[in-house]
């Protein structure tokens, strides 16, 4: 079976792009090569296109791939992609983050070595990868590594965090690593600690501190009976300045679960945290926030401000800065059947719509992966995947 990859982007100026099917039900492949292709993450170019990567089994196993469209529509570099990283065995799960000059650096975890790793590699403008062929070790210590994600330093490299298994059994810590533009890791080798506490920690997000560092927020179970949410906050230099193993974001004592977190920079050094939390019913889920300023302290009331509690489950929360200190939320929700609504929460902790949420979509069906990015001046633009008409 043979998946397309392909992009619409919908450009409303005047002039035209006519490197762009005017399609929707063509669009423009970005890779139809045999085999499949999935697990797409995109970013942009800085100069109107994008820059994507994915995971390619062309090869009979899972290797990591990526390409560049240009704003007309134009494929930048080889048909059918640029081999990330094709080494032995599989690769899984790849992120990236502009480099700032027009190109990328992707993250992935790998088993070439029969245990999850974490490598990286950096592809510049022009299709050419930069460092050591089939990447750069972040981190090849005994136990799994995986859960990576990463973000700019604004410098030209990256900071990434993921979720390690170093201490052995079912438990997992919090690590991070940067790494400069070279392709030099910068931090202790094998990574830096951000949590090493008790039990498991998982599914680590982060936002630049505007700094040169980073906030990384995580689902945390060192209270045994149910998943925290807790967060840290690490320099430019590797080292973390607040509470040891992460103040606390929410941990409200109803011994139900909190997670799926998701975190945006609240512009003057701190963060808002989003995440699904069952604390009022124990088959619903419900959406909270908090935010957390630069100095580890939790700037709302505690345990968080309920963005929606609407019946029925909430799921899949998306967030992202509104450029004055507050935030927009997106969410599918179940109150009816599968929608989509938002939600917008300023820096005080007020939230701004209608209680419990704005509809975006509630069309017949099935509405559900809502994205989000930054408009201007404070928007945001909203995509999800729509049964309406069909698949």
């Amino acid at each position: 079976m043979r998946y397309i990859l392909s992009f619409l982007l919908i450009f409303i100026c005047s002039g035209s792009f006519a490197q762009w099917n005017s399609s929707a039900s063509v669009n423009n492949a970005v890779c139809n090569f045999a085999g499949n292709q999935m697990n797409v993450q995109i970013v942009s170019d800085n100069a109107g296109g994008a820059i994507c990567t994915w995971v390619d089994t062309r090869n009979g196993t899972q290797d990591i791939y990526a390409q560049r469209i240009s704003a007309s529509g134009n494929l930048q570099w080889p048909v059918d992609g640029v081999i990330i990283c094709a080494a032995i065995s599989d690769q899984f799960s790849p992120a990236l983050t502009a480099d700032g000059n027009g190109g990328a650096i992707i993250t992935w975890y790998d088993n070439r070595d029969g245990n999850y790793d974490i490598y990286a590699q950096r592809i510049n403008a022009s299709g050419t990868v930069e460092w050591t062929a089939d990447g750069v070790a972040i981190c090849t210590i005994a136990g799994n590594q995986n859960a990576q994600q990463l973000i700019s330093d604004n410098a030209g490299g990256a900071i990434i965090v993921w979720s390690d298994g170093r201490v052995g059994g079912p438990n997992a810590d919090i690590y991070a690593q940067r790494i400069d533009a070279a392709g030099t890791v910068l931090w202790t080798a094998g990574g830096a600690a951000v949590c090493t506490a008790s039990s498991l920690q998982n599914m680590p997000q982060l936002v630049s501190d505007g700094a040169g560092g980073a906030i990384i927020a995580w689902e945390d179970w060192r209270n045994f009976s149910q998943t925290d949410i807790y967060a840290q906050r690490i320099s430019s230099n590797g080292f973390t300045s607040w509470s040891f193993n992460g103040v606390v974001i929410c941990s409200d004592g109803s011994f139900r679960p909190q997670y799926n977190t998701r975190i945006t920079s609240d512009g003057s050094g701190g963060a808002i945290i989003c995440w699904l939390d069952n604390r009022n019913s124990g088959s619903n889920t419900d959406i909270y926030a908090q935010k957390v300023n630069a100095t580890g302290i939790a700037q709302w009331v505690a345990d968080g401000i309920a963005i929606c509690t609407a019946a029925s489950i909430q799921l899949s929360p998306q967030i992202i800065t509104d450029g004055s200190g507050g935030a927009t939320i997106v969410w599918e929700d179940r109150r009816f059947e599968r929608d989509i609504y938002a939600q917008r929460i300023n820096t005080a902790g007020a939230v701004q719509w209608t209680v419990n949420g704005i509809i975006i979509c509630n069309a017949s069906s099935t509405q559900l992966e809502p994205q989000l990015a930054a408009g201007t001046s404070g928007n945001s633009i909203i995509i999800w995947t729509d049964l309406r008409n069909g698949s």
